[in-house]
C-alpha cells in the first residue's frame, strides 16, 4: 500500500458532534468531558498529524457560514482554518469536491484518505473514485482517536524537515493564491512575495533531503536518476564535482529545500549531470535564479560553456520547455545563460569545505 499524504474531512459528526446547520453554534458537541470529548481528542491526533507533514482538507456539505464560524471561533477548536489546505463547504456532492480539492492543492486522488462519519457519502466516494481511500470510521467518537492511530497509511517513520512541513506548506500555497487576485499582473504578485533563494554548495547537511528530492521529483528533472546519501556525499567529496542546492522563502514563509544540482567542472566546460527542482516552487523564478547562480560561479571559475544533461520521460515535460527556452544550443555559453529575476533576492552561501 502506498503512503498517503492529504486526510480529506467531513465536519458534522466527524470533527464535532451534532449538525451545526441544526443544532446551531451552541449546540454542537466539543468539549473536554462528555460527548464531546472524543471529538476534541481526534482534532488533537489530526493536528498530530499535520505537525508531522499530513496535509489537511476539508469537504463538507453543509451553510458555510455556519461552519466557517465554529472553525474560526469556538473555543474548543484544536484545528483552525490555517491548518487547512484548501476547504469545501457547500452543498455539492462529495466526489465533485473532493477532485477540485486535488486539483488544488495539486495531488493525485490516490494520496488522499476521506474520513467521513456519513456510510452514504463513504458508498458514494468509493464507487466513484475507487483510488481514494475511504476506510470505514467507528459508530462512537470516543474510537475515533484509536481508529486514526491505526490507519496503515502515513509513513512517519523516517521524515525530513520538508516533511515535517508539508502541511504548513500546503496552507502557506493556499494564501498564496488568495493573495494573487489581488494583484492585476503576475510580477507585481512575485514582486509582493518578497522571495528569497539561499543556495549552499557542498554542504553535507542535507542529505537525507536531497536524495529524497531525487526519488520523487519527476516534472522539473532532467536526468532522471535516484541517488543514495552516500552518492551525493561521494560527488561533494570528489573535487572534480560541484554539488549546488537551493532554500526558497517568502513573506508566507518556508517553502524548504527545493533544488539540486550536481556539475561535473572540466577547463572551459561545466557540465550540469544533474538538475531538479520541486514542483511546488516551479513558476516562481527560482528555477532561472538556481541556473544563473550556477552559471556565475562557473564564469567565475573560468569555465566558458554550460551543458545540461537532459533526458527525457514521460512526466518531465516543464523540464524540457525550460531547457527549449533557456539552452538554444547546449553547450551554451554562459554568457548566454539566463539572468537571475530581478524580483528574487538571490543569498549565495560559501562552501564549508574549501573546494572552489
Amino acid at each position: 500500500m502506498s503512503a498517503k499524504k492529504c486526510i480529506v474531512l467531513d465536519l458534522d459528526n466527524t470533527l464535532w458532534g451534532g449538525i451545526v446547520g441544526e443544532d446551531g453554534f451552541e449546540g454542537i458537541k466539543l468539549s473536554s468531558s462528555g460527548p464531546g470529548a472524543g471529538f476534541i481528542a481526534f482534532q488533537q491526533a489530526l493536528l498530530d498529524l499535520y505537525n508531522k507533514g499530513v496535509i489537511l482538507v476539508i469537504n463538507s456539505r453543509n451553510n458555510y457560514d455556519d461552519a466557517i464560524k465554529v472553525i474560526k471561533t469556538h473555543p474548543n477548536m484544536i484545528l483552525r482554518e490555517n491548518n487547512f489546505a484548501a476547504v469545501r463547504i457547500n452543498w455539492n456532492d462529495k466526489v465533485s469536491n473532493l477532485k477540485e480539492l486535488a486539483r488544488e492543492i495539486n495531488i493525485g486522488l490516490e494520496s488522499t484518505v476521506f474520513l467521513d462519519d456519513d456510510p452514504t457519502n463513504r458508498a458514494l466516494v468509493k464507487a466513484i473514485l475507487p483510488e481514494v481511500e475511504t476506510p470505514e470510521m467507528p459508530p462512537d467518537p470516543s474510537d475515533y482517536v484509536k481508529f486514526l492511530i491505526g490507519l496503515p497509511y502515513f509513513d512517519l517513520t523516517t521524515l525530513t524537515d520538508e516533511d515535517k512541513m508539508r502541511g504548513n506548506l500546503y496552507v502557506t500555497e493556499r494564501l498564496r493564491r488568495e493573495s494573487e487576485k489581488l494583484f492585476n499582473n503576475q510580477q507585481d504578485f512575485l514582486k509582493s512575495l518578497g522571495l528569497e533563494l539561499q543556495i549552499f554548495t557542498d554542504d553535507p547537511s542535507q542529505l537525507a533531503r536531497l536524495a529524497q528530492l531525487t526519488s520523487k521529483t519527476n516534472q522539473f528533472n532532467f536526468n532522471k536518476h535516484e541517488l543514495s546519501e552516500k552518492d551525493i556525499a561521494d560527488f561533494i567529496n570528489n573535487k572534480d564535482y560541484q554539488v549546488f542546492y537551493g532554500r526558497l522563502t517568502d513573506c508566507f514563509g518556508d517553502y524548504g529545500i527545493i533544488s539540486f544540482a550536481i556539475v561535473k567542472k572540466d577547463a572551459e566546460l561545466w557540465q550540469i549531470d544533474q538538475f531538479l527542482m520541486s514542483c511546488r516552487a516551479i513558476g516562481r523564478g527560482a528555477e532561472e535564479a538556481f541556473l544563473a547562480t550556477i552559471a556565475k560561479v562557473a564564469r567565475e571559475n573560468q569555465s566558458k560553456n554550460l551543458l545540461i544533461t537532459f533526458v527525457q520521460t514521460e512526466k518531465n515535460k516543464p523540464a524540457k520547455d525550460f531547457l527549449e527556452k533557456y539552452f538554444k544550443e547546449n553547450p551554451a555559453p554562459i554568457d548566454n545563460i539566463v539572468n537571475s529575476p530581478h524580483w528574487i533576492a538571490v543569498n549565495f552561501l560559501p562552501n564549508k569545505n574549501g573546494k572552489i
